[in-house]
């Protein structure tokens, strides 16, 4: 018999793509509280790979990568337009969404031209389909809706937070490459 505390819980919860953070107690104690190689072995023999992330929130490896929702490009559209948005303003951007409650109606995501453009190649094109990505997010474990027209993010949003972010701050220009016709600069005089 398995004394794995709240097992079948855990378990339904995770099968269905959710993501367990400190605050989904008691499931997440279950979890962290030194068990967690007893889930991921128990979960094996079933094929499901229990991960743990960095930022202390668990869930099942993607059976078939490849395989991305239709609401994942929704997602990402959502999430990079509230971080740019963060970044044109100058705060900084993990404090900004991670330390606040959103309130639906004062999002950015209508304020600009090019953020419209966006939401509309993921056919988003009114509060109500924010709305549909934000009840996606919170049955997934990234955000918890507050009623009546609130959300805020968890930490298991970090999975595409992280990405986002990636996105949003542009590369680095490549060094000049050295042409060997010219000159070599001298160095400055002391």
């Amino acid at each position: 018999m398995n004394d794995l505390p709240y097992l079948g819980e855990i378990f339904d919860r995770l099968k269905r793509g959710y993501h367990l953070g400190p605050d989904d107690e008691p499931l997440f104690s279950a979890l962290s509280g030194g068990r967690h190689q007893a889930y991921a072995d128990y979960f094996a023999p079933l094929g499901l790979r229990l991960l743990h992330h960095e930022r202390d929130f668990f869930y099942f490896d993607p059976e078939n990568p490849e395989n991305v929702p239709d609401t994942m490009p929704r997602i990402a559209v959502f999430s990079y337009i509230l971080i740019d948005h963060a970044s044109n303003q100058g705060k900084p951007i993990e404090e900004f969404i991670f330390s606040q409650n959103f309130l639906v109606t004062g999002l950015p995501h209508f304020t600009r031209d090019r953020y419209t453009a966006l939401l509309r190649q993921v056919d988003v094109h009114d509060v109500k389909g924010l709305e549909t990505i934000l009840r996606y997010m919170e049955r997934i474990g990234w955000v918890k809706l507050l009623p009546p027209d609130e959300f805020r993010f968890l930490r298991p949003f970090h999975r595409v937070f992280s990405k986002c972010l990636d996105l949003s701050n542009p590369a680095p220009a490549p060094a000049p490459v050295a042409d060997s016709s010219s000159p070599t600069p001298s160095a400055p005089c002391p």
